[in-house]
């Protein structure tokens, strides 16, 4: 099971996404957004990670207001949506992690 594509669609206020192996981490991207603006960056994991089982880890922080991520990731040719719920909080509030292979 491949994934093949990562789409982020909404970041308010900002995201991380890191791929973990047991030796370490590699920074898929870092994204700063606000005010509700659209979002809009795709990356092919296989474009810039070695080919290997990985651990996605999707990590929103909030600086206040209403927070919004939207993580579209593709794999076997099935895209699954992760959402970070409503939230207000400050802070490193919303994480998702989930197998990425590349």
């Amino acid at each position: 099971m491949k994934t093949t594509k990562i789409h982020v669609r909404a970041t308010d206020n900002e995201l991380y996404l890191l791929a973990s192996t047991p030796q370490g981490s590699s920074e898929i991207c870092h994204i700063k957004s606000g005010y509700s603006n659209p979002v809009e960056y795709t990356v092919i994991p296989q474009s810039i990670l070695a080919p290997g089982d990985y651990t996605l880890i999707m990590v929103g922080i909030n600086w206040g207001g209403p927070q919004a991520f939207t993580i579209v990731t593709t794999t076997n040719g099935v895209d699954t949506v992760h959402t970070a719920p409503a939230s207000t909080l400050i802070g490193a509030n919303w994480n998702h992690t989930m197998p990425m292979t590349v």
